[in-house]
C-alpha cells in the first residue's frame, strides 16, 4: 500500500519495440522515456465524497508535493533498471467507480446528474464543483459504452462510472455485470491508455530532435533517417487499432485529440519536409558552385595550356607566364561576375562549417 493509501495489485510494463527504441537512442537529444508503467490496484476505502481527493493524492508524483512520498513509493515498485521520467509530475489514471446501491450526489448545486458529477470529479481528480461548461466537456469526451456504464477519456486518462447497483458476490454470475467492466479496465482499456502515452513519448522525442537539427545546417543522412523512422512510426504505433473494440479506439483518439498529437504529427511531417528541401537546396547550390568554379578555372587554364603548346619556344619560363596569366584571368572573372563570387564564397563557408 502506498503512502496515499493506494493498494497495489500488479505492475505492468509496456515498452517501445526494438526498432522504435533504437530510433530514439540514435537521437542526440535523449528521449524522456521509452516505456509506460501501469500500476493496477484499488483506491483507499474512504467516504464516497473523499474519493476524488484521494485519487488526486494517489496520482500526484511531484517531488515537491508531500515531500515526494508517493513518487518514491512508485519508483520503489518498478523493476531494477526502471525509473520515473524526470518530467513526469502526475500519473494518467484510469478509474472505475461503482456502488452496492446508488452513488451519492457529490454537489447539491450542480446541474449535472449523479453519474455526471462522478465522471467529472474522478476524471479531473478534484473535489471542487463542476463549472457551468462541464456538461459540454463531458459530452465531447464521452465514450460509447453499455447502457449501465458511462465513461469519458481525455488527456487526464479514463473515468468510468456505473449507473446501476453493483451486484455482490453472492448473486448469480449472470448478474455480476460490472466484473466485466473491471476486467476491461485492467486489460484493454489500460493498453489503450499505454498506447496513447507511447505515441506521445515518440512524437515529443521527434519534435525535440527536429528542433535541434533546425538550429544548424541539416545533413542528408540525419534528415533521411528521421524521415524513415517517422514513416515506421506512422505505419506501426500510429496506425494500430484494436479491431472490433471500438471503445479502445475511442480512448486512444480522445487522448490523441486532447494532447494535440495529430497536429504534432502533421507539424513533424511538414518540418521534416522543409529540412529535406533545405538539404536538397544546399546540395544543389554546392553542385552549382563546383561547376561554376570548374568553368572559371578550367576554361582559362585549358585555353592557356593550348596557347603555350603552340608557342615556338614552349619552355618552363613560358609555362610559368602562361599559368600566371591564367590565374590572373580566373581572379578577374571571379571578381567581375558577382554570381561566381557568391558561389566561391558560399562553397568556402560551407566547407568551413562542415569542418
Amino acid at each position: 500500500m502506498s503512502p496515499a493509501g493506494f493498494r497495489l495489485g500488479a505492475v505492468e510494463l509496456v515498452r517501445l519495440d526494438g526498432s522504435m527504441n533504437a530510433a530514439l537512442m540514435d537521437m542526440e537529444t535523449p528521449a524522456a522515456a521509452n516505456g509506460v508503467a501501469l500500476l493496477h490496484g484499488t483506491l483507499p476505502a474512504v467516504r464516497p465524497a473523499d474519493l476524488p481527493k484521494s485519487l488526486q493524492i494517489c496520482v500526484d508524483i511531484d517531488t515537491h508535493q508531500r515531500r515526494g512520498e508517493q513518487r518514491h513509493w512508485v519508483a520503489g515498485q518498478l523493476p531494477d533498471g526502471c525509473r520515473i521520467a524526470e518530467t513526469q509530475r502526475k500519473m494518467i489514471h484510469g478509474v472505475f467507480v461503482s456502488a452496492r446501491g446508488e452513488l451519492p450526489r457529490l454537489h447539491e448545486n450542480s446541474e449535472l446528474d449523479v453519474a455526471g458529477q462522478w465522471l467529472w470529479d474522478m476524471f479531473h481528480a478534484t473535489e471542487y464543483a463542476p463549472p457551468a461548461e462541464a456538461a459540454e466537456e463531458l459530452e465531447e469526451l464521452r465514450l460509447r459504452l453499455p447502457i449501465a456504464v458511462r465513461g469519458v477519456a481525455g488527456t487526464r486518462g479514463l473515468s468510468l462510472v456505473a449507473t446501476g447497483s453493483d451486484p455482490n458476490r453472492e448473486q448469480p454470475s449472470d448478474r455480476q455485470y460490472y466484473d466485466g467492466t473491471s476486467f476491461h479496465l485492467t486489460t484493454l482499456y489500460s493498453e489503450a491508455l499505454a498506447l496513447a502515452c507511447l505515441q506521445q513519448i515518440v512524437l515529443d522525442a521527434f519534435g525535440r530532435e527536429v528542433a535541434r537539427l533546425g538550429q544548424s545546417e541539416p545533413l542528408r543522412r540525419k534528415v533521411g533517417r528521421l524521415e524513415r523512422d517517422l514513416l515506421i512510426f506512422r505505419r506501426s504505433y500510429w496506425a494500430v487499432d484494436f479491431g472490433r473494440q471500438a471503445t479502445c479506439t475511442a480512448i486512444v483518439r480522445n487522448m490523441q485529440r486532447g494532447c494535440g498529437l495529430p497536429e504534432a504529427l502533421q507539424s513533424l511531417i511538414s518540418d521534416l519536409g522543409e529540412l529535406a528541401r533545405q538539404v536538397q537546396a544546399a546540395e544543389t547550390e554546392t553542385t552549382n558552385a563546383i561547376l561554376g568554379l570548374l568553368a572559371a578555372i578550367g576554361l582559362p587554364l585549358a585555353t592557356g595550356l593550348a596557347i603555350w603548346q603552340g608557342l615556338p619556344q614552349a619552355g618552363t619560363a613560358s609555362l610559368y607566364r602562361t599559368l600566371g596569366i591564367t590565374c590572373l584571368t580566373t581572379a578577374l572573372l571571379i571578381g567581375t561576375f558577382p554570381g561566381l563570387r557568391r558561389l566561391f564564397v558560399s562553397l568556402f563557408r560551407r566547407d568551413r562549417g562542415r569542418r
